[in-house]
């Protein structure tokens, strides 16, 4: 399963805040690297590096500082703590969810799920971010390449 960051920010000296790609806050202590990898405690000693912290590319897999300092997205989750909080997806955004879970539950890559599909891997990567608004047409498309069918739904708001 993929955990991806959408926003990541500082809130004191030594935690994040990272917002995933399914709206699920959670918060994440950077100290607890520190006896692991001590590369990290310079960011204890140097605030205005620690708040420089940047979401790595634009797929979210990962956070980074410089070149030397480096969290993957899978980390953050697996130890990071729920706040509680689930930000709301727009439409674009749970369909996005949505697929990359889907593609995760039958163990594809976007490559594969290319491939099976004849869509290009960046087209799926700008869907799967959020960056595309596809058509039914290949929604339909994707869904057949991993062998399920789409289901579209008419739901109440919360």
């Amino acid at each position: 399963m993929y955990h991806l960051i959408k926003t990541i920010t500082t809130i004191d000296n030594h935690t994040l805040l990272a917002v995933f790609r399914d709206g699920m806050e959670k918060t994440y202590d950077i100290r607890q690297l520190y006896s692991d990898y001590p590369q990290f405690k310079i960011l204890e000693e140097n605030n205005s590096l620690f708040k420089q912290v940047r979401i790595s590319g634009s797929a979210g897999y990962a956070i980074y500082w410089n070149d030397d300092l480096d969290l993957s997205s899978e980390e953050i989750w697996a130890s990071g703590i729920p706040t509680g909080i689930k930000h709301p997806l727009s439409d674009i955004e749970q369909m996005a969810v949505n697929l990359t879970y889907a593609r995760a539950s039958v163990n594809m890559t976007q490559r594969d799920l290319g491939q099976a599909t004849g869509i290009y891997q960046g087209d799926i990567s700008d869907i799967e971010t959020g960056k595309a608004n596809p058509s039914v047409k290949t929604l339909s498309r994707l869904a057949e390449g991993m062998g399920m069918r789409l289901k579209i739904e008419f739901v109440p708001k919360n």
